[in-house]
């Protein structure tokens, strides 16, 4: 990795390279030098493969933030810096693939899974302030990296395709689980109308919400949104929704036991009140009504992408296991289920 890093203008001689993290997509490094500390990823061009564009939203996002959450005087929160290379720009493309850097935020922590309902609170505020400081940055100047990423029709299109491809439906062993997908996209199907009639504001949402995206600082508070790279235009619903399909479930998304598989309601009220603090004051009342059932709809994508890639041949995220993607698709469609049930009383 040694001459890859020369490609960047890194501070200090390099003491170590590891990897780094548990991301589904990217190769992550952390880099230590005797002056800095840096993270490198590989990026993943198979699934964003306009780079440039991606990376050029990321350097307009960060320099915004960098400027807008001083203006709005939350200087408690923190934005990426990215290492620029030798020739001033910020990625680069050699033979082993497309590399950038980050400056390594060592004073700030991640979490697969909120140990607490404060971190669950305190991640969902880093959260809404995002919203909130790019409330006046025009969508439209953001490239759309990954399209129709939480377009609910398109993704049911690709599940009709990978279907049709099947043989032997009826005995298939995600026969059930094919069997729920209609039934569930009836009922989901309005959030998704919410955006494609832009019934209610499109804004700059960071479309991947998952808790271990907000850094932490030592006591707890929320201090830095990080993994840019599906920043785009988008609905407020897709940043409340995957909140709380990541925080407010009682386990891990590939837990096979359903039985463990139940909506946590404190931890949804503490992801609710943390995101509203950060939020509330720019949301629209439109917007508001269908925030109880955002966790439903961002569950059920999940699940379906999970359930298109098992029957396509695990093609796309990585498994650990052959029954891998079945497991998380049975365990969001479960998710799915459970906060429908509780719309009522979330609302």
């Amino acid at each position: 990795m040694r001459h890859i890093l020369e490609h960047f203008q890194i501070r200090g001689v390099v003491t170590s390279i590891e990897l780094f993290g548990s991301g589904h997509i990217h190769t992550t490094y952390e880099v230590v030098t005797t002056k800095a500390h840096y993270l490198l990823q590989k990026i993943n061009d198979s699934v964003f493969n306009e780079v440039a564009a991606m990376m050029l939203n990321i350097y307009k996002v960060t320099n915004y933030l960098s400027v807008s959450f001083p203006k709005l005087g939350y200087d408690n929160q923190e934005t990426l810096r990215l290492v620029e290379t030798l020739k001033g720009q910020y990625f680069v493309q050699v033979t082993e693939g497309y590399f950038r850097m980050f400056d390594f935020k060592s004073n700030l922590k991640s979490f697969d899974i909120p140990t607490s309902d404060d971190q669950v609170f305190e991640g969902a505020k880093s959260y809404g302030y995002f919203l909130k400081a790019l409330g006046e940055f025009e969508p439209a100047e953001l490239a759309i990296t990954i399209p129709d990423f939480h377009n609910l029709a398109h993704r049911l299109d690709q599940f009709n395709l990978a279907l049709s491809k099947l043989k032997h439906v009826p005995s298939h062993e995600a026969a059930h689980e094919m069997k729920m997908v209609n039934e569930l996209a009836d009922r989901l199907l309005p959030i998704w109308y919410l955006h494609s009639q832009e019934k209610v504001p499109i804004r700059v949402t960071h479309n991947d919400t998952k808790f271990n995206n907000v850094l932490l600082d030592g006591s707890n508070r929320g201090r830095c949104v990080i993994d840019l790279d599906t920043v785009m235009p988008g609905i407020v619903h897709y940043d409340f929704g995957d909140g709380i399909r990541s925080t407010a479930s009682t386990a891990k998304e590939d837990e096979s036991d359903l039985q463990l598989v139940n909506l946590d309601r404190e931890r949804y009220h503490a992801f609710k009140a943390g995101y509203m603090e950060g939020a509330a004051d720019i949301l629209k009342d439109e917007e508001k009504a269908f925030l109880s059932l955002s966790g439903a709809y961002m569950a059920f994508i999940m699940g379906l992408r999970f359930l298109t890639d098992f029957i396509s041949g695990n093609i796309y995220y990585r498994i650990d296991y052959p029954h891998h993607n079945l497991d998380r698709c049975r365990n969001q469609f479960r998710l799915t289920h459970e906060i429908l049930a509780q719309r009522k009383d979330l609302k």
